[in-house]
């Protein structure tokens, strides 16, 4: 019995196999078929079509020049528009040209006659149109001809809708044709197929439960983290959403933890992944003995955690963070004779009628963990809404998410101040400093100091650095080759995370040759306090740009103690003396001094030397007796567009001595 089981599964098998070649044979070759005659007819009508959409942009926009020349009453502009008159005419061509290449049945040939027959007897208003409004004529000679053409034009278009609209019909007869072919095949498939589910019937069973297991398997992975065997972040954020309609319903009380390991990574990093993982399941293992039976342990990712404490009041849940720290406490890792010991950080969050949504609730939880973990580590904060410290971290975390969207859809603008020379006999070109502002959802214009902090602990300066200097080098390039004999030279600052990271110096050598701007008309700004912070990495990063030929400003000199002791180890060209120190020079003797000494050592060193923040004309009076080479501030002008900017509009400061 047992054999002939055997034998009938094996022939089975076979007959199952036979049956699926023939039936897969069938289905490739119909419909190997039916794709090459589809492919080959959606790839010719789709190039007929694109053909007849740029035939059509070619007669609006040929349409929109004859008005736009209308319009203008600039020479210039006028001849350039004209220019263009002439352009559209020839795409209008080639597109024809094009269309009649790929073959044009009997209806296509005869609506091709046609627009060529139309084509003929709309070029002569055309042009006459265009001669005529180049040639300054008469409203009363210009409208006739222009109203003529406008007619013929409208005709051509009327005709393109046409031979638009045949090449949808044409695609729509041959996939009728191909549904007739498909609806063949698969009858044929039918027949092929219920010969196999018949004979598949006697193993179905086997099939079925292989499949339920696997099921089963994919369910629990779906809900679990498959390292720990806890549940994982989607899971816990479905309880704790549960939770929250439960506290809002019921008015029943809740407690959400975020737990954070600290020193996890020094682990991590000295003994390897495979160490940490193994910590991690010894860690979930400790945290589960804290929970009860009804409680949530979940491992949102990486070394954090979430807890779920249902109907558990507030200092019930703290009691239990405060245990769970010092379970961790006194918890050791030995690996290699080397012991080590963790911390961790908790943020708790109670979950009651006023919880609105799982977001906030886990943000605010997430924001708790954090301010513990700054506060000292291995500490429990509880998340109150009123904190001030909580908001100012849910600010910052808005921040992040609203410059990374920002950055993604381009909502960047460039502003620029003028760096005035103080001397007339000045020889430098006009010098500027490139600024930058965040456009808002609104259309708003927001400055830097708003969300730069949040940018910088976010690790989004480098982000925004490239942006800037990727829209900067653009602009100057299209610039400077139109400026005549007196190019612009741009001041681009420079954030800490763009000098320490590896691939900046790349980027901006690659822009430069990308964009194709001389290297000497780039000044790159550093902050004084980032130089010094690392000041290997910025010296290397100096020399290596400045060998392509950039110039380096070191930013709000002075700011620093040791400013004096690292002036002669950094490579730099420009020193840009803090504002701090130039608002009161007139008034405080000490900024006076101090302004006179960076001068006199700025220049012995070779140095040229920028004041910033100069906002009266006595100011910038005193600072050129000094002997000052640049001005900067709102004595000279504001931060204006970029965009605005124009060659003849570079601001001159008029210096009244004392």
């Amino acid at each position: 019995m047992k054999d002939n089981i055997r034998l009938l599964v094996t022939f089975g098998f076979a007959a199952i196999l036979v049956l699926m070649f023939s039936l897969a044979s069938v289905s490739l070759l119909q419909l190997q078929s039916i794709n090459a005659s589809m492919e080959k007819l959606v790839k010719v009508t789709n190039m007929k079509t694109a053909a007849v959409n740029d035939m059509r942009d070619a007669i609006r926009l040929r349409a929109d020049s004859l008005k736009t020349m209308q319009l203008t009453q600039d020479i210039f502009e006028r001849d350039a528009e004209h220019q263009q008159f002439i352009n559209h005419a020839g795409k209008y061509r080639m597109a024809r040209e094009k269309l009649v290449s790929l073959g044009l049945d009997e209806r296509e040939a005869a609506i091709n006659g046609e627009l060529q027959q139309l084509t003929r007897a709309s070029q002569p208003f055309n042009e006459d149109a265009s001669e005529l409004l180049m040639s300054k004529a008469s409203a009363g000679e210009i409208n006739p001809v222009m109203e003529q053409a406008a007619v013929l034009q409208g005709l051509i278009l009327d005709k393109l809708e046409e031979l638009i609209r045949l090449e949808q019909q044409n695609t729509r007869a041959a996939l009728t044709v191909s549904r007739r072919h498909y609806n063949r095949t698969r009858q044929l498939l039918f027949v092929l197929t219920g010969m196999a589910l018949l004979l598949s019937l006697l193993i179905s069973r086997t099939i079925i439960k292989h499949v339920s297991a696997k099921n089963r398997q994919l369910a629990y992975l779906a809900s679990h983290d498959p390292l720990t065997g806890l549940i994982n972040r989607r899971e816990f954020e479905c309880r704790v959403e549960r939770a929250i309609r439960n506290a809002s319903a019921q008015g029943a009380t809740h407690a959400l933890l975020y737990l954070d390991l600290d020193q996890f990574k020094i682990i991590n990093d000295t003994c390897g992944h495979a160490t940490g993982d193994e910590l991690l399941q010894q860690l979930a293992q400790l945290l589960l003995g804290s929970v009860r039976h009804r409680d949530t342990l979940s491992r949102l990712g990486g070394d954090e955690f979430g807890m779920l404490f249902e109907n558990c009041p507030l200092d019930k849940a703290v009691e239990i963070a405060n245990n769970l720290i010092k379970a961790i406490d006194d918890f050791t890792f030995t690996r290699d004779d080397t012991t080590f010991t963790l911390g961790i950080s908790i943020g708790v969050m109670p979950i009651d009628r006023s919880t609105t949504d799982i977001a906030s609730a886990m943000n605010a939880a997430d924001s708790a963990c954090y301010i513990a973990k700054e506060s000292g580590r291995n500490q429990v904060k509880i998340a109150h809404m009123g904190d001030r410290r909580l908001q100012e971290r849910h600010g910052e975390m808005q921040w992040a998410s609203r410059l990374t969207r920002a950055l993604e859809e381009d909502r960047f603008a460039l502003y620029f101040q003028p760096i005035i020379p103080c001397s007339e006999k000045s020889v430098h070109d006009r010098h500027m400093e490139i600024l930058v502002r965040l456009i808002d959802d609104d259309g708003s214009v927001i400055a830097p100091g708003s969300f730069l902090p949040a940018a910088e602990k976010y690790n989004l300066l480098s982000s925004i650095d490239r942006w800037v200097i990727d829209h900067t080098m653009t602009w100057l390039a299209a610039t400077n080759s139109t400026g005549g004999n007196r190019p612009v030279i741009v001041a681009i600052n420079l954030s800490g995370q763009t000098i320490s990271n590896p691939g900046s110096l790349n980027y901006i050598i690659d822009k430069l040759e990308e964009t194709g701007v001389s290297a000497e008309h780039i000044i790159f700004e550093i902050p004084e306090t980032v130089a010094i912070t690392n000041i290997t990495a910025a010296t290397s990063f100096m020399l290596t740009l400045r060998g392509c030929g950039c110039r380096f400003s070191l930013d709000d000199f002075g700011s620093s103690l040791s400013s004096f002791t690292y002036l002669k180890k950094l490579p730099v060209d420009f020193l840009k003396i803090d504002g701090a120190f130039i608002r009161d020079i007139l008034s405080d003797p000490v900024d006076h001094a101090m302004v006179k000494s960076i001068n006199k050592l700025g220049h012995l060193l070779g140095k040229e030397i920028i004041a910033k923040s100069v906002e009266t004309h006595e100011t910038a009076d005193e600072l050129r007796l000094m002997g000052i080479n640049f001005l900067q501030g709102y004595v000279c002008a504001q931060p204006r567009p970029l965009n605005n900017y124009t060659q003849s509009q570079a601001p001159r400061l008029v210096l009244v001595s004392s």
